[in-house]
């Protein structure tokens, strides 16, 4: 199996049946006109008051990382490096927070993952990064603590074991977050 990507640990946040959906059964998703959008977004212009407010000395553009010890790669849509040589995982999302100023946990999570992938390609340690939220035009910080980036390698490993045992994971999530889901079609539920 090829490395899993910082995008499919987001997707386990969301719901761990996609996992299973895209490297076991091999669909494809369902590209909705958001999803066609949320593709041609990822430019400069949403993030230019975080660069404003950082002033970073670099700017790195869908830099790819790999990582051959966590067996993940990922693509942050922005990397900004200080002037201190901090880096910063920087995603622009095509969506709203969880509540008011908080980040959506799968969102989390890739943020995390990029952590990770920082830490080890620049032998530096990650401790925050940002998503800008389009639909409510909102900068979220996101604190990179060692029990989010234990959760992220908990949940690579849940992800290679789906992957390798072949099994449909038994979740439950809230109907409201299957409504809209690419996925729902091949889904047998699990709604609480």
């Amino acid at each position: 199996m090829e490395y899993i990507t910082a995008s499919d640990i987001k997707r386990y946040g969301y719901c761990p049946k996609i996992i299973y959906f895209t490297h076991v059964l091999h669909l494809e998703e369902r590209v909705t006109e958001a999803m066609e959008y949320g593709r041609e977004i990822h430019r400069e212009k949403h993030v230019q008051p975080l660069i404003a407010k950082i002033k970073p000395s670099k700017i790195l553009r869908n830099y790819e990382l790999k990582s051959d010890n966590l067996k993940i790669t990922g693509k942050p849509d922005f990397i900004l490096v200080t002037k201190f040589s901090e880096y910063i995982p920087v995603e622009v999302k095509w969506a709203e927070e969880e509540f008011k100023g908080e980040v959506r946990r799968d969102h989390k999570y890739q943020i995390g993952a990029y952590a990770l992938l920082i830490d080890e390609a620049f032998k530096t340690t990650v401790k925050r990064g940002y998503i800008y939220y389009l639909r409510s035009k909102r900068i979220v910080e996101v604190k990179i603590t060692s029990s989010l980036k234990k959760e992220v390698m908990r949940i690579i490993k849940k992800i290679y074991s789906i992957v390798n045992d072949e099994v449909e994971p038994k979740v439950k999530v809230g109907k409201s977050k299957c409504e809209n889901c690419g996925w729902r079609k091949y889904c047998r539920g699990g709604w609480v």
